[in-house]
């Protein structure tokens, strides 16, 4: 699945999954998952909060700040975050890869 970059404008950043992609690829009696970071051998445990299955669907971590840091990815233009693929590997277990992002690409929206 394809997730973009997400800020709060406070600090806090994260994956932006699509709304219908909860339903698909999340299940409710998850507090949490597991995300591997393309440049990091530890994995990023990320706690699936209420708002996460109330319309706010974002996988949020300092971690995955750091990340975006590391990589000179934020900040980013205005509704023009990087976007990624999200990679299920089983049992609340996923994997962020690199895509190349088209040009002018715009945010994903939440629904």
């Amino acid at each position: 699945m394809i997730v973009s970059a997400w800020y709060d404008g406070h600090g806090s950043y994260g994956f932006r999954v699509l709304v219908a992609d909860v339903s698909l690829y999340f299940r409710p009696e998850w507090t949490t998952v597991t995300v591997y970071l393309p440049d990091e051998p530890d994995p990023v445990q990320v706690a699936l909060t209420a708002s996460f299955w109330q319309g706010s669907p974002e996988l949020r971590s300092p971690r995955i700040k750091t990340f975006f840091l590391r990589n000179d990815l934020a900040p980013w233009e205005k509704k023009r975050p990087p976007c990624f693929e999200l990679i299920p590997l089983g049992e609340g277990v996923f994997r962020i890869e690199w895509i190349v992002r088209p040009r002018g690409q715009p945010s994903l929206p939440l629904g």
